[in-house]
């Protein structure tokens, strides 16, 4: 049948933000993270693999400066024809915990909403808040 339809992402920058600010982590808009728009070999790096075979229309990352503190995190919007399901497993599937070169991220998440897709890797506490915060549905 038609599927519900589900609630879409707007601006992908102000989403980011709005997550970080409901997670607790505004300190990580002030200065020390980078909030940037990401192409799609960025998008790649952004998670430690080398390629995404899933085709997005946009992406934005926040990560550290300087990265002693494991942490990345990404919105991505799936191009039209994308299944957004299916480049979160990719992502899930293809990402680093430990692409950093002296720390691992302890934890890493990937939900969906609509034709966007959330990834976030970094420490426990992170990972969870900034996934309920999100509002979006996490993939297995």
């Amino acid at each position: 049948g038609p599927k519900a339809p589900q609630e879409e992402i707007g601006d992908l920058k102000e989403a980011m933000e709005q997550i970080v600010k409901d997670a607790g982590f505004s300190e990580m808009l002030e200065g020390g993270f980078i909030l940037d728009e990401l192409d799609q070999e960025e998008a790649g790096f952004l998670i430690g693999t080398e390629s995404l075979d899933g085709k997005i229309a946009e992406a934005y990352g926040l990560q550290p400066m300087i990265n002693v503190n494991p942490f990345a995190m990404g919105i991505f919007r799936v191009a039209e024809g994308e299944d957004a399901v299916a480049f979160a497993k990719e992502l899930k599937d293809k990402a680093d915990l430990r692409k950093w070169i002296c720390v691992v991220a302890d934890a890493m998440a990937v939900a969906t909403k609509g034709d966007a897709v959330f990834f976030v890797m970094g420490s426990q506490d992170e990972v969870t808040k900034l996934t309920e915060a999100s509002g979006f549905t996490p993939v297995a």
